[in-house]
C-alpha cells in the first residue's frame, strides 16, 4: 500500500511539473476559469448571478472549483427556477439560467410582489419585470389556501386560453352573486367592469363560448355598464347577470 501512494504521488508530481511546464514554455493553456457567460437572465438578475459566479468561480481550477456550491447559490435565488453549470476548455464556465415565470401579481401591504407559477414570490415588480397578468388585491383572496386554488386557476388559463389570461386585471375568489353560498374562482377582464365566474374544475373550458357570446351581443353595446355578472360555470349556456 506505502509503494502504491509512492507511485501515485510521483505520477501527480510529474503530471503537475510537466503541466508547469507547458505553460510556462508551450504556450499551454492553465485550465482555470477566466471567463463566466451566464444566459438566460437578463437585467438586475443577470448581474446578480454574475456576481454570485465571479466571487466563487474567478481564477478557480475549472474542473476542480466546487460546482455544487455555485449551483446551490444560484438555486437560492427565488427568481431560479433551475441552473446548468457547464465546463468549456481551457478557460471559460457556461450557466444557463431558467428563470420562473410570474403568474400574478400580489398587492400586500409590503408592496407588489411576482408570484410564479409554482407557488413561489419572487421579487417586488418593477418596470422590468412586469408582463400582461392579473393581480391579487382583495385581501381575503391573499390568504394561503385561497393562493394556492388560485394558482391552478392561473396556471391552467394562462396553459389552455393565453389570449384570455393576458387580459386580466384582477382574480380573486368570492361568493358568485346574492344567496349563493358556492365561493369559487373570479375573474375582471380589462374594458369589463362585470365579474366573471369560473368554475372551480376546468375554468378554461366555457371561455371559449363566452367570447362567441361577448363578440355576438355585447362588444357594441352601449348598455354593457347595465351587465352585474358573467357566469361561465353552467355547461352549455352562459346566464348574463343584469342591474335594475
Amino acid at each position: 500500500m506505502a509503494r502504491f501512494f509512492a507511485v501515485l504521488l510521483l505520477v501527480a508530481a510529474a503530471g503537475w511539473g510537466a503541466l508547469e511546464l507547458g505553460q510556462r514554455y508551450l504556450g499551454i493553456q492553465r485550465l482555470v476559469i477566466e471567463q463566466i457567460h451566464i444566459s438566460g437572465c437578463h437585467g438586475h438578475r443577470l448581474l446578480e448571478a454574475q456576481k454570485i459566479a465571479e466571487d466563487l468561480c474567478r481564477d478557480k481550477p475549472l474542473f476542480f472549483f466546487d460546482a455544487d456550491q455555485l449551483q446551490e447559490k444560484l438555486e437560492s435565488l427565488l427568481w431560479v427556477s433551475a441552473v446548468l453549470i457547464r465546463r468549456e476548455p481551457p478557460d471559460r464556465l457556461s450557466i444557463v439560467i431558467e428563470e420562473r415565470q410570474p403568474l400574478f401579481l400580489l398587492a400586500t401591504k409590503n408592496g407588489v410582489l411576482l408570484m410564479s407559477d409554482d407557488g413561489v414570490i419572487m421579487d417586488r415588480a418593477n418596470q422590468e419585470n412586469l408582463v400582461p397578468m392579473p393581480a391579487i388585491v382583495d385581501q381575503a383572496s391573499l390568504e394561503e389556501k385561497i393562493l394556492v386554488e388560485l394558482i391552478v386557476v392561473a396556471r391552467e388559463l394562462k396553459e389552455q386560453q393565453p389570449d384570455f389570461y393576458v387580459r386580466l386585471t384582477e382574480m380573486r375568489w368570492t361568493d358568485r352573486g346574492e344567496g349563493w353560498t358556492s365561493k369559487g374562482p373570479t375573474v375582471f377582464m380589462e374594458g369589463l367592469a362585470a365579474p366573471i365566474y369560473l368554475p372551480k374544475e376546468d375554468p378554461a373550458k366555457n371561455i371559449p363560448n363566452f367570447q362567441a357570446l361577448f363578440l355576438e351581443q355585447f362588444i357594441n353595446d352601449p348598455g354593457l355598464s347595465g351587465i352585474s355578472y358573467f357566469d361561465l360555470r353552467w355547461d352549455g349556456r352562459i346566464p348574463v347577470g343584469t342591474r335594475r
